[in-house]
């Protein structure tokens, strides 16, 4: 190897992927050994096209069975695996000085293409880029949304059985906008997550900047957005949303669960098939 190839492999690039799944075949999104999980898929792909499995970084940690329209992943990658992306090393033809834009347009798009073939049809990478080396998925992240769906009626629907939260009893949908309303804002949701086994410290305070409940028929919609989410947080948040519209819970009780920061204090937990993030933003998007 002369000097020239040495430096070039050495050189490491940060690769953005964009991703939809349906999470209902998957233990949650990280890698977990022995279990399929969507870290897990998505890794085995990348080994097979790269010949080397890159360390993932997620905007979202979803768990099992929750869904996704709108995740997003970031590896760093380097040597051969960068080359199949940029064409650093066979573009003879090249202007010295100028980029070769659209090669690597267009080796993103078939590396898109590629992982598609191998992870279809549960997981679907709809975008893939080069960003810049400082971007992290998780870290770079400014706010992330989630939508959970309920269905409102005497019976289940089949065909959605694994995207919605059957409720038979009839639910207020006033009263349950007006406790989602409670949660705008800073505050602390110990009563709502479930605090990491790892972090027994890590703070739990989070900005809620949208919460609110529509309704289309028997269809119910949930859309919630933060600057992050803990563990179980949206799930919590629905499960006492909906004891509101059952008459269970009075909507000013979230004030008292709030402050009492402690998850006995809360309803029960909405179940995960629900639940879809649908949005991570970026500063500069």
């Amino acid at each position: 190897m002369n000097e020239h190839e040495a430096a070039e492999s050495s050189v490491q690039r940060t690769v953005r992927l964009d991703l939809a799944y349906r999470g209902t075949g998957f233990r949650g999104f990280a890698a977990n050994e022995g279990v399929r999980t969507v870290a897990g898929e998505v890794s085995a792909a990348l080994e097979r096209l790269f010949g080397e499995a890159p360390v993932l970084t997620v905007a979202g940690r979803t768990d099992a069975g929750v869904h996704a329209t709108a995740q997003v992943v970031s590896f760093r990658i380097g040597g051969e695996g960068l080359r199949r992306i940029t064409g650093s090393r066979n573009d003879d033809n090249q202007p010295e000085g100028q980029s070769d834009n659209v090669g690597e347009r267009g080796r993103l798009e078939r590396l898109a293409s590629s992982l598609n073939r191998l992870l279809n049809p549960e997981i679907a990478v709809t975008a893939a880029s080069l960003a810049e080396d400082s971007f992290d998925a998780r870290h770079s992240a400014t706010a992330r949304a989630y939508e959970y769906r309920v269905r409102n009626a005497a019976h289940p629907d089949p065909r959605c059985a694994d995207l919605e939260w059957h409720v038979a009893a009839p639910l207020d949908i006033g009263q349950m906008n007006a406790a989602a309303g409670h949660f705008v804002g800073e505050h602390d949701f110990t009563s709502f997550c479930r605090r990491p086994k790892d972090r027994p410290d890590a703070s739990l305070v989070r900005t809620v900047s949208r919460a609110r409940w529509s309704a289309e028929g028997a269809q119910l919609l949930f859309e919630i957005e933060a600057n992050a989410f803990c563990h179980q947080m949206v799930r919590a948040i629905v499960g006492q949303c909906v004891a509101v519209g059952r008459g269970d819970r009075a909507a000013r009780d979230v004030l008292g669960v709030l402050a009492a920061r402690s998850r006995d204090a809360a309803a029960a937990i909405a179940p995960p098939h629900g639940l879809t993030l649908v949005a991570v933003r970026y500063a500069d998007r």
